[in-house]
């Protein structure tokens, strides 16, 4: 496989990240659609971006929804190929008691003038009620109906009483025809307590020793608290001295304290390729990100990984195994870090613009750093004391690939990278450093 081919390769997953991203953050669909508005009352609850439905089938979905004189106003994104009429109705729908709420709508009657709604135009709101009216009416009946029972008034509860009091009669006669079945279940019980005072009587002596040794132990129990009470015993020491007693609990709070802060370490191991356009070779970098929070983060790894034995050229195996040690700092949607970069000092910045710059699966990253310097120059490189600035960019495909191109060397002779980047986040390594931890604690 030639370099020209590798390169294409890597220049038509970044175009296809690019148009991905952009049919993603931007809602874009392929099939044609209409917008149309209704005002609603209330709409707690209703997501942004709910679903729109006819009949249980999805047809589109919310745009908007904005407040418009003292009215919600909703906007709705309707699929060109359902119609609506004049007399189409929109209601707030929701999916079980606790479920998501979407938007039901009633397209309409065709009518003989063939109209049907336009971009833009409005359509009736229905409004229903919420769960907590539904819950209060039926709490209001309730009520009316105990009062009118209290007073006398409702026939119906008379009625109910007399029906009940039918049934209790039909459960007595029901007893009655089962009296001797009643009476067998009687006798069984008299057997039985029969059999068990027959068999306390054979074993008065057995139950006795039992008790007897029951006593024993209990007074023995009672020795023991006693002199926990009076402070005798190391046990008693541990109960009754305070000193010692504080020490524990600050030891074990401390162990408590340094267990929890692992807990919140994670780990994020991190590969990248670049295909270096200027010397037509791959570039192979691996490291290891440790974030004790969502706001730093300390970077260790190795850059333009390679065999010294299998590179001839002088300047290429010099720039081999590059070591990155950096410790960064993050806000919201940026970042900052400094530190070494490929052997060399460096500083760079970040940005993340649609998402927060600690999230898994970035949407969309830019960055800027610069190395002093990034390589070891030749000796005629007239440029060899200028900083290397890198302008990169990359995008999300999936929750752990990325793909993306960066520039480097922008004041002197600039070089193209595509790359792609691999990062696997491994929690379960922040639980293994608190248990290595607390054993390195408890050993000294």
């Amino acid at each position: 496989m030639s370099n020209e081919f590798k390169l294409g390769i890597f220049v038509l997953i970044g175009i296809f990240s690019v148009l991905l991203t952009i049919m993603l953050l931007g809602n874009y669909s392929l099939t044609s659609k209409y917008t149309v508005n209704a005002y609603f009352e209330n709409t707690a609850g209703l997501p942004k971006k709910a679903k729109v439905k006819i009949s249980g089938v999805d047809v589109g979905n919310i745009k908007n929804i904005v407040l418009e004189n003292g009215k919600a106003k909703v906007i709705l994104v309707i699929d060109r190929k359902i119609k609506l009429y004049p007399d189409a109705t929109a209601k707030i729908v929701s999916m079980g008691i606790i479920g998501t709420k979407y938007i039901e709508v009633c397209p309409g009657t065709p009518s003989q003038t063939g109209n049907i709604l336009k971009h833009g135009q409005t359509i009736k709101a229905l409004e229903g009620d919420s769960l907590e009216e539904l819950v209060g009416n039926a709490v209001k009946k309730l009520d009316a109906v105990l009062g009118s029972a209290k007073k006398g008034l409702n026939d119906d509860f008379f009625k109910n009483l007399y029906d009940a009091v039918e049934n209790l009669k039909k459960v007595s006669q029901t007893v009655g025809s089962k009296e001797k079945e009643i009476a067998k279940v009687i006798d069984n019980f008299k057997n039985f307590s029969s059999n068990l005072y027959e068999i306390t009587s054979k074993n008065k002596d057995d139950i006795r020793d039992i008790v007897a040794e029951l006593k024993k132990v209990a007074a023995k129990i009672d020795e023991v608290v006693t002199k926990i009470n009076e402070g005798d015993g190391t046990l008693a020491t541990l109960i009754n001295d305070k000193k010692m007693s504080d020490e524990i609990k600050d030891t074990v709070a401390g162990l408590q304290s340094f267990v929890g802060k692992t807990k919140k370490l994670e780990i994020d191991w991190e590969y990248m390729g670049r295909f270096d356009t200027r010397s037509s070779k791959f570039r192979n970098d691996f490291g290891v990100r440790f974030r004790p929070n969502n706001h730093k983060f300390y970077y260790v790894g190795v850059s333009n990984i390679g065999n010294y034995t299998n590179e001839d050229d002088q300047f290429e195996r010099n720039n081999l195994n590059k070591i990155d040690a950096l410790l960064g700092f993050r806000s919201e949607n940026l970042e900052a870090y400094g530190g070494i970069m490929r052997s060399k000092g460096g500083v760079g910045v970040g940005w993340s613009p649609f998402d927060k710059i600690y999230a898994s699966g970035r949407k969309l990253y830019i960055n800027a750093e610069a190395i002093f310097r990034t390589e070891t120059a030749k000796k005629d490189d007239k440029d060899r004391d200028k900083p290397n600035v890198i302008i990169g960019a990359r995008l999300g495909i999936f929750r752990w690939l990325y793909a993306g191109v960066q520039v480097e060397d922008m004041l002197t002779r600039t070089n193209f990278m595509p790359y792609i980047k691999l990062k696997i986040t491994d929690e379960d390594l922040a639980s293994m450093f608190g248990v290595a931890g607390i054993a390195a604690t408890s050993s000294k």
